[in-house]
């Protein structure tokens, strides 16, 4: 059975999402106006869709590359809010806003799925799978 926190970073991490896909929705027309709608559709999508899985093989299926590919993600987005602020550019308005409480959300999620309790539970899910391949 998944740890309470793990299930909750699972939740946090999807809420995330979501706000990311409200920010692809609202900066679509700059985005599009930047490298045509073909690429930023891609993208988007390959973005998105790549950040889905890597969360549903970590807080589903206990894979703990996924986790450390969904924190090197993370790590990434930190990094570009991070340089946007030292830049003065981060946006005004709702954009900015979510901007802000997705990169926190997906920040609080991580620190969710690295908790003691969701770390005893990485390692037996990757003791079973071990044992099942031999």
């Amino acid at each position: 059975m998944r740890p309470k926190s793990v299930i909750l970073g699972e939740q946090v991490y999807a809420a995330s999402i979501v706000m990311t896909i409200a920010l692809a929705v609202m900066g679509w027309q700059e985005a599009a106006s930047v490298g045509g709608p073909v690429l930023a559709a891609t993208i988007n999508v390959v973005v998105i869709g790549l950040t889905i899985l890597l969360l549903l093989l970590a807080t589903r299926r206990g894979s703990r590359v996924a986790l450390w590919l969904l924190t090197a993600l993370t790590a990434i987005n930190v990094v570009g809010f991070l340089f946007q602020i030292s830049g003065g550019v981060v946006a005004a308005g709702l954009f900015g806003v979510l901007t802000t409480i997705q990169t926190l959300s997906s920040v609080i999620a991580m620190v969710l799925l690295f908790r003691p309790n969701a770390r005893a539970w990485f390692a037996s899910m990757s003791d079973d799978t071990t044992e099942d391949l031999v």
